[in-house]
């Protein structure tokens, strides 16, 4: 008798600390989760501010400011000259 006490002791202390080790590995699990839920929203917001980024970098005005300040602009019709290359066979 006293060894069926001692066994289904054992019994219950296994069964709680099965019981409590499952829920500290699910309540780390949660915690994990909610850490990369955050990096996830932390990354598509900073995809988000490139992505706006990139298009204020490469947008229109910006290219005609930067163009402007290496000294390019609009071609000028009178500027543009033909080279006429005799003896070639073509048109």
């Amino acid at each position: 008798m006293l060894w069926a006490l001692i066994l289904l002791g054992v019994l219950i202390a296994g069964l709680a600390w099965l019981y409590l080790w499952q829920g500290m590995v699910l309540a780390r699990l949660r915690a994990e989760r909610a850490d990369l839920t955050l990096t996830l929203e932390n990354l598509a917001r900073e995809k988000l501010l490139l992505e706006h980024r990139l298009r204020e970098a490469y947008s229109p005005s910006v290219l005609a400011e930067r163009a402007q300040a290496l000294g390019m602009g609009p071609a000028d019709l009178s500027r543009i000259h033909y080279l006429e290359v005799e003896g070639e066979d073509g048109n």
